[in-house]
């Protein structure tokens, strides 16, 4: 998983064990250092336990804001970002990792990107690190993590007249990364099959998508908060090309509280469970729902609440 630091924190990895994610691994953006400035410090969150860790390691004071994370086996990378230069916010093609199993080595510094990138949206797929948005100049571009090298990825005939939903989405099972595509007279949504290079319209009008969206098997989920009185999920057989009834079967808090972030990233933990997770500014602390969702065989999906509310993490110090 990926998550951009423009907000307090950043989730970005997960731990798995028996077949289902217990913690998750973020960068957190809330701390000052001895000077006053802000620091960004890697935590792993207990999902278990409900506690987050001491601070693993903290990120070089280079690492600029608005920069992407996203992780590749046992490495962690924070990709792009802005700084401010004269007055100007500008765009950084600096990339930085971190070895989870050499932690005493700190961030290091590895290939930049082709062209700077400001907020752009990034995941990891077979060794490699896919890149979009955040530039004028260039719609997207891949790293290979062996070669430490970038190439320009090829562009689809609708990336002329229509800008990248936040956020693209890795369809592990069938090789492909979601991308959905917004502008003022389209939405579509596409899919980049990354074993040939290749683009694919899944359908081509495609009005829902947020930040909070998923994909499990076939089904694609996406909530929508539309009000603070309105808010729903949609679900989407991207095989058969229909929208599915969801039908939630106990009591479940859908609106996030006023601490939590617009669009709380959805995270699958394993199986039908899914988890909406957020950091309270207010309260110093995590919080997060989990719930189930699956096809009930009549052609629709049911939901169920695991925990009924939202849980809380409290940091240590």
């Amino acid at each position: 998983m990926s998550g951009n630091t423009r907000n307090c924190s950043s989730y970005f990895d997960a731990r798995q064990r028996d077949g289902e994610i217990k913690g998750l691994f973020f960068l957190d953006k809330t701390q000052r250092d001895t000077e006053g400035k802000r620091r960004t410090d890697l935590h792993f969150l207990d999902r278990e336990r409900g506690e987050i860790s001491d601070v693993l390691s903290t990120t070089p004071p280079d690492v600029p804001l608005g920069s992407t994370v996203v992780t590749c086996g046992n490495h962690v990378y924070t990709i792009g970002g802005k700084i401010l230069r004269g007055g100007i916010l500008r765009s950084l093609n600096h990339v930085f990792r971190f070895d989870f199993k050499h932690a005493e080595r700190g961030w290091r510094k590895v290939s930049s990107m082709l062209y700077p990138r400001g907020l752009p949206e990034a995941l990891a797929a077979q060794g490699k690190i896919y890149v979009f948005k955040g530039s004028r100049d260039c719609f997207g571009e891949v790293y290979d993590i062996s070669g430490d090298s970038w190439v320009p990825l090829c562009v689809p005939s609708i990336a002329e007249y229509s800008g990248v939903s936040r956020p693209v989405l890795l369809d592990s099972s069938r090789s492909r990364i979601l991308v959905h595509f917004s502008g003022d007279r389209y939405r579509s949504l596409y899919a980049y099959y990354y074993n040939d290079k290749s683009w694919v319209c899944l359908d081509p009008k495609f009005p829902y998508w947020s930040l909070t969206v998923g994909i499990v098997g076939n089904v694609l989920y996406v909530f929508h908060e539309i009000s603070d009185e309105i808010c729903s999920w949609n679900a989407y057989d991207v095989q058969d090309k229909k929208w599915l009834p969801v039908k939630w079967l106990t009591e479940f808090s859908l609106h996030q509280p006023f601490t939590a972030p617009v669009g709380a990233p959805l995270i699958h933990l394993g199986n039908d469970k899914w988890c909406m997770v957020w950091h309270s500014i207010t309260l110093n602390c995590f919080e997060y729902l989990i719930f189930r969702m699956w096809r009930n065989g009549h052609g629709g999906i049911y939901a169920a609440a695991v925990d009924g509310y939202r849980t809380s993490a409290s940091f240590g110090s």
